[in-house]
């Protein structure tokens, strides 16, 4: 069971990725689809009590990113909120923060964005559309991190 969810998972992380390149928008579905199955991966491998105080703790910590984002959004940038950051990003921050304990999901978090920052630098001239397909390209990055981490057995990423 724990490998079909896992298989699941890497499958609705990339899907995730290929829709955000090629559309700029994801699913709904695709996103709940991924929502389930990163919380239930999370969920198995810790107690109850440490899934519930992680996951306060990521939205917490999430809600002050996107706060701080609101506010340069309208008074540095002067632009609507909705014109600098998706919805989808903020349904993938919400299922990344959902996903893992405290200190992998900073961990995890800061990394995919930095990710994100290389990759859209070094590709943004040869895209045909100029915004930044973020939940996309932290989706990709969290499906490598799974993927190298459930082949190679580095470390469990529930105990960080």
């Amino acid at each position: 069971m724990d490998i079909f969810v896992k298989i699941l998972t890497i499958v609705s992380l990339l899907t995730m990725c290929y829709q955000d390149f090629k559309e700029r928008k994801i699913y709904l579905w695709l996103f709940f689809t991924s929502f389930l199955l990163i919380g239930y991966l999370h969920f198995n491998n810790v107690h109850l009590i440490q899934f519930f105080t992680a996951i306060g703790i990521n939205i917490v910590i999430t809600v002050l990113i996107l706060t701080v984002l609101f506010i340069y959004s309208k008074f540095t940038l002067k632009k609507e909120f909705k014109k600098t950051f998706g919805m989808g990003d903020l349904f993938f921050f919400i299922i990344i923060a959902i996903g893992f304990p405290t200190a992998t999901f900073l961990v995890l978090f800061s990394f995919s964005l930095f990710f994100s920052l290389l990759i859209y630098s070094f590709f943004k001239n040869r895209m045909k559309q100029k915004t930044v397909p973020l939940a996309g390209l932290q989706s990709l990055f969290i499906s490598s991190v799974f993927s190298i981490n459930w082949i190679m057995k580095l470390v469990n990423l529930y105990t960080i």
